[in-house]
This record gives structure tokens, C-alpha cells and sequence, in this order.
């Protein structure tokens, strides 16, 4: 019990002595005309003790006393709280947790942070040599610490060694292995044994190298183990410390490499990739704020559809077999059509008249689903404060965005951001969650009966984000007819829409329908028409009115109802993957 006390005490000093280092110009001011009015009243005190209407001790101890108090809650103001008993010491917590990441206890190790988010990042695509490489780097995690904990206030932080397995450090030896064993094989083998029809070498004599060469090159990883400085940030929270994740922990969990999950198809890539084509495989992390800056030379415009046409067939690891929603024989309304490209969005914006009414569409493909995201204001659910939609597209680095569903204009739907369920208010709406793979899955009203309910539809389907406007205008291919009396987005009346629609694995179809292009708005029913006349496989409407856009480059490309943008909570958006210093 003394110790706790004698900690309290020693905290209360140093962190009274830190809140004194940062005391702003108000705080100063306040603790000034404590100081006088104490001196004033001490004077008066002593005046009434000479009377002896008073006893002076006792005076001036309450005098003492009460000095303290305001003392304290004006450093407060600056500093938090100045006494706290934390169950653990910092340098404990610390300590615990990164024995949880070195012995691979995640759960343990998740609950000593702050926040909820991922230690380590999962693996994509594995296979038994993704598997070894994984392994090799679990069992290279050590640490050592540096310094005792710094604290400042309510934070700490404390420095460590952290060592794990270099991935990077492995390519050239593995690539070494792979061109022996290759110039091997060639030798020792008829030709039709190590190549096809085409003289390029056989895909399994290749993945059979380079597994060999990854398992004899790790036989010896320790000698690719590299050390970083960790600065392990922690804060008081509720009673105890918890770590606060940083990057700089996850680069070295991650064997220094920044191709996230992607690093064993990616190591293998750089490994067998002269050799033969192996795409590389590039994800936008989920906690990202933003993405990557697109390549401004890779933004263009042109008056003749079939220069689109051709653009397209440029980038078949793109488009696949999926039938494109861009006709160049459609009727155009306004030209010219703009686009971007590079090897991991395709994106082409137009105007056309579908079944009488003036569209702005958006078709959009994207080599991973993590390229499809959602921005709110601040990036913090509950912002109070609204932004541009340009203006959010524009902090995010979209190549094309288009409005979401204004959450924050209404009490009504269920609002999931992150995997984290902040709303749950469905009432009658139909609701739009997309999951971790990109796809559109729709619930309807009363199919989620409870928060309990939610939370488990989310964890089941992978639910990144929820949209709650709608109604669904078509699911799996079929039109769904919505109630005409749907609690939002006047569904009977002629207005400016929004609708977010898909058709097959990472292609999208962003759609407006505005005033401005001589031809009526839309009801619901008109929507849904439209929608099926571009065969798209699940379409879902969003916010409309004045909030109905859709954003290329950080512009505006449709005509907006009373010719302004309107403040919003909230987009969509679709980012490349490429690093900016690999797009060019």
C-alpha cells in the first residue's frame, strides 16, 4: 500500500512539473489571479489573527489548502488528470505485450491495445510456401528494451529492439538458388520437361525451384534477422495502460516489407518474375485514410467512344471476361468522355440518355476489392463537420468518387464504418453492406431484428461499411419492387438520384440521373428501369437531390441540382493501388 502512495506521489510531482512545462496563455492568466488573490487573502488573514479574531496557523493552512485545489485544476486544463494508480506499471504492459506478439498470442496481445485493430497483417493467398515463409517469420520475433518508460502526463512511451526476419534481405539468395536449380534442370532434362508448346518454361517445374530454394535459404534464417528501434507508445485509459499501435511496429512484424498480406506472392514475384509472369498483387490497407496519389498524366478525355473501346482492351487483367456497361454506340448527351488507367483501376465517366432521362455514369474496375472505399468527414464517425464532396474526394486521392448516403442528415438506417456498428436504427429501410470483398449485400426491413442480430450479420459476411438509404433496385439480377410508400427519397416522385450498382467481381457502375440535360429526373420505378436496361447484376440507391454526384480528379462531372455542391457527411470512392513511386 505505502509503494502504490509513494507512486501516486512521485506521479503527482512529475506530472505537476510536466503540466507546469505546457501551461498555455489562459492557464497562465488563471493561475496568476490565483496566486494574487492567495497573497491578498493571506494579508487578510494575518490582519485578523493580529485582532486574534482568527488563529493564524489555521488561516493560513486553509489558505495553503485551498490554494492547492485551484492550483491543481488549472494544471488539469492543460494536463488531465495529475494522480492516477494504474494497476500496472507502463514498462509491464509493454513487456506483456510484446511477449503476446513473440509467442504469436494474438488475442492476448490485441487486448492490451487501445484499439481494436489487427497485430500483424493476415496472409493473401497461401500456399505451402506463403505458409513456411509466414512461420519463419512468427518464430523470428525477439525484443529487447532500451530505456525505462518516459512518461508525460496520461502517455508514455518506452524505447525497444525489436528483431524479426527480413524479407527482403532473402530475394537475392532465393533468386540465386532458383537460377542454379534452373540451369540445372536444363541441362539434365529433356526439353519438353522443362518447356511447353510455347518455349516458356513449365509452370510446375518453376513452382517446384522455387519452393526448393525458399526452404534451403530459410534453413538458415537467422542469418537474415534485422533489428529497428521501436518507440512502444502507451496511454492511460480506465484504470491501466494500454499500447497504442504505430507503424513502425507493424513494418517490423511485417519483416520490413510494405506489401502487407501480399509479401510471399509478391517476394515470389520479384523471385520468378523475368522468368514468367506473375502479376503483382497490390491492397490498400483497411485503416487507410486515403489512397495512394494517382498518376495526373494517366487522367485523360476524348471526343470518340471508340478511343474507349480500344483502352479497354488494353487492360485485360482488369476487365477479364466482364461484359463493360460503356456502349459507344450509346447516345451520348455531352462530350467529352473523360478516364483514367493504370494497372489497377480503370475508370470512364460519360453522359447518355437511357429511356428519356439524363445520365452521368461512372464504370469502374478495380484489381482489389480494397480499392472500393468509404471516406467520412474527418475520417471519424459523428463529425459534426460537412465537407464538399470534391473536397473529400480531393483528401482521399480518388480517381473517381460519387456521394454516399449522408448519414449524418438523419436519425433513421444502421451505420456500420470500419467493421464497427455506431447506428442501429433500421426501422423500415433496406440496407446496403459492403463486404471485405467488394460485393453489395442487402438486408430489408425487419431482417435484422436486434443490435445482437447486426453484430453477428456483420462478423458472418465480413461487413466493412453499411449504407442505409435505398431502396434496392435490383438484387442478383432480378428488379425488386420496394414499397411506394418507402420512408425516404420521395420513391413516387420525379427527383435527382444516385445509385451505386455492380455486375460481377470488382466492377462498378456509378449512376446520376439530374436535371440540367433538357430531360426529366426519375422516380424509383424509372430508376429500377434504367438500372435493368444496363443489365447490371445488384443496384442500390444512395442520397439524391442536390447531394446526387459523381467526382473525377476532385471535379464535378454532372450537372447539380441548383448548380452548387452541397456539404456531406460522407463518399464513396475508388483509389488505385499503385505506391506513387511505382505509377509512373
Amino acid at each position: 500500500m505505502f509503494e502504490k502512495l509513494l507512486t501516486a506521489i512521485s506521479n503527482f510531482f512529475q506530472n505537476t512539473l510536466l503540466a507546469a512545462q505546457k501551461v498555455d496563455d489562459i492557464s497562465f492568466l488563471i493561475l496568476a489571479v490565483i496566486v494574487v488573490l492567495f497573497v491578498l487573502l493571506a494579508f487578510v488573514f494575518i490582519l485578523l489573527a493580529k485582532n486574534r479574531k482568527i488563529k493564524l496557523p489555521w488561516a493560513l493552512l486553509s489558505g495553503v489548502f485551498a490554494f492547492a485545489i485551484l492550483f491543481y485544476f488549472a494544471l488539469s486544463k492543460t494536463s488531465g488528470a495529475l494522480v492516477f494508480m494504474p494497476s500496472e506499471q507502463p514498462e509491464t504492459v509493454a513487456s506483456t505485450f510484446l511477449d503476446a506478439v513473440c509467442s504469436n498470442d494474438e488475442a492476448k496481445a490485441a487486448s492490451l491495445l487501445t484499439t481494436s485493430t489487427q497485430i500483424g497483417i493476415p496472409l493473401n493467398q497461401p500456399d505451402d510456401v506463403a505458409l513456411l515463409l509466414e512461420q519463419s517469420l512468427k518464430e523470428s520475433y525477439s525484443y529487447e528494451a532500451l530505456t525505462l518508460p518516459v512518461l508525460d502526463g496520461t502517455s508514455a512511451t518506452q524505447n525497444f529492439k525489436f528483431t524479426s526476419l527480413n524479407l527482403s534481405a532473402l530475394i537475392p539468395d532465393i533468386l540465386n538458388e532458383v537460377d542454379t536449380n534452373l540451369e540445372y534442370r536444363v541441362e539434365n532434362s529433356k526439353k519438353s520437361e522443362v518447356y511447353d508448346k510455347d518455349n516458356n518454361y513449365r509452370t510446375d517445374v518453376l513452382e517446384e525451384i522455387y519452393a526448393s530454394a525458399v526452404k534451403k535459404v530459410l534453413q538458415n534464417a537467422p542469418d537474415y534477422y534485422s533489428s529497428s528501434l521501436i518507440a512502444l507508445e502507451l496511454n492511460y485509459q480506465n484504470g491501466e495502460w494500454k499500447v497504442l499501435p504505430n507503424d513502425s511496429l507493424q513494418l517490423a512484424l511485417n519483416g520490413s516489407s510494405t506489401s502487407g498480406g501480399n509479401y510471399a506472392n509478391n517476394i515470389k514475384s520479384e523471385v520468378l518474375g523475368d522468368l514468367t509472369f506473375i502479376p503483382k498483387v497490390y491492397t490498400l490497407a483497411e485503416d487507410a485514410t486515403k489512397g495512394p496519389v494517382p498518376n495526373p498524366n494517366k487522367f485523360g478525355t476524348t471526343e470518340d467512344p471508340n478511343e474507349i473501346v480500344e483502352l479497354i482492351a488494353q487492360y485485360p487483367q482488369l476487365v477479364g471476361d466482364k461484359e463493360p456497361f460503356f456502349d459507344p454506340d450509346a447516345d451520348f448527351l455531352r462530350k467529352p468522355i473523360e478516364y483514367y488507367a493504370d494497372d489497377t483501376i480503370l475508370a470512364i465517366v460519360w453522359k447518355e440518355r437511357v429511356l428519356g432521362h439524363g445520365c452521368n455514369f461512372a464504370e469502374v474496375y478495380v484489381a482489389d476489392p480494397s480499392q472500393f472505399r468509404r471516406k467520412l468527414s474527418m475520417d471519424t464517425y459523428g463529425s459534426p463537420i460537412q465537407k464538399y464532396g470534391s473536397e473529400l474526394a480531393r483528401e482521399s486521392n480518388a480517381v473517381v468518387a460519387m456521394n454516399g448516403d449522408f448519414y449524418k442528415f438523419r436519425a433513421e438506417g444502421m451505420t456500420v464504418y470500419n467493421r464497427t456498428l455506431y447506428r442501429f436504427n433500421p426501422v423500415k429501410l433496406e440496407l446496403c453492406h459492403v463486404n471485405s470483398d467488394g460485393e453489395l449485400l442487402f438486408t430489408y426491413a425487419g431482417e435484422l431484428a436486434d443490435k445482437d442480430a447486426a453484430e453477428k450479420y456483420i462478423r458472418d459476411n465480413d461487413v466493412l461499411f453499411t449504407l442505409a438509404f435505398g431502396p434496392v433496385l435490383i438484387a442478383n439480377g432480378e428488379p425488386h419492387a420496394s414499397s411506394n410508400s418507402y420512408l425516404i427519397g420521395e420513391v413516387n416522385t420525379r427527383y435527382s438520384r444516385s445509385i451505386l450498382s455492380t455486375r460481377g467481381n470488382c466492377h462498378y457502375l456509378l449512376t446520376t440521373c439530374n436535371n440540367g440535360y433538357g430531360t426529366p429526373t426519375c422516380t424509383i420505378a424509372e430508376a429500377r428501369e434504367m438500372m435493368m436496361s444496363k443489365k447490371v447484376e445488384n443496384a442500390y440507391v444512395l442520397d439524391g437531390g442536390q447531394t446526387a454526384e459523381i467526382i473525377i480528379r476532385d471535379h464535378v462531372s454532372n450537372h447539380i441540382d441548383f448548380d452548387t455542391e452541397r456539404t456531406v457527411s460522407d463518399i464513396l470512392y475508388f483509389a488505385t493501388a499503385l505506391p506513387e513511386d511505382e505509377n509512373n
